[in-house]
């Protein structure tokens, strides 16, 4: 990493730390079939976990819940693949500010929608997809057990296995034994 690197990473986690954002956040616990409201965060920049994910959400709107997607492509251009559709929607390097931080309509977009269940499916530290798991207002929040933050109300466990329909299956699964309150 390069020093600037380093310093637009200080930054941003600096940013996030500092943010009340969390603490104003209501919490409560769901579960798939109580929620009527998930969003799901992911790396987009691979066509294959688009996929896995589009399959994803087929499943969990079958149950006649509103899902959507907000994807993060690790690239200054996006391909065909990740044009916005029903549920879909991604955001690329261009939408970012200096250290980081994503913006413009889509992310303001999501950031206003009160979700009950937010589903973080990043495998890496991407500064992006951490800032807006922390910033969404989302009541219940699920994501990979995580070292640099701890922004989620049920960590998943994936070190068995580190690749996305691992961290699908067990969130599925955790997701659908939970009771709520």
């Amino acid at each position: 990493m390069s020093f600037l690197t380093d310093i637009k990473h200080w930054y941003g986690t600096w940013q996030l730390r500092r943010s009340d954002i969390e603490m104003r956040r209501k919490h409560q616990a769901f579960n798939l079939e109580s929620a009527k409201r998930i969003t799901i965060l992911f790396d987009a920049t691979e066509p294959e976990d688009i996929k896995l994910v589009k399959t994803f959400v087929g499943k969990l709107s079958n149950g006649k819940k509103l899902v959507s997607v907000l994807g993060f492509v690790d690239q200054n251009d996006k391909s065909f693949e990740h044009m916005s559709s029903l549920h879909f929607d991604f955001f690329s390097n261009t939408e970012l500010n200096w250290y980081g931080k994503p913006q413009g309509m889509v992310i303001d977009n999501f950031l206003s929608e009160d979700y009950d269940i937010l589903i973080d499916l990043s495998l890496k530290k991407f500064y992006p997809l951490t800032y807006l798991a922390v910033a969404s207002p989302a009541k219940f929040k699920v994501g990979r057990c995580r070292n640099d933050v701890s922004v989620f109300d049920l960590s998943i466990d994936n070190t068995k296995k580190q690749n996305l329909a691992y961290l699908i299956d067990k969130i599925d699964h955790y997701l659908n034994l939970i009771k709520p309150v």
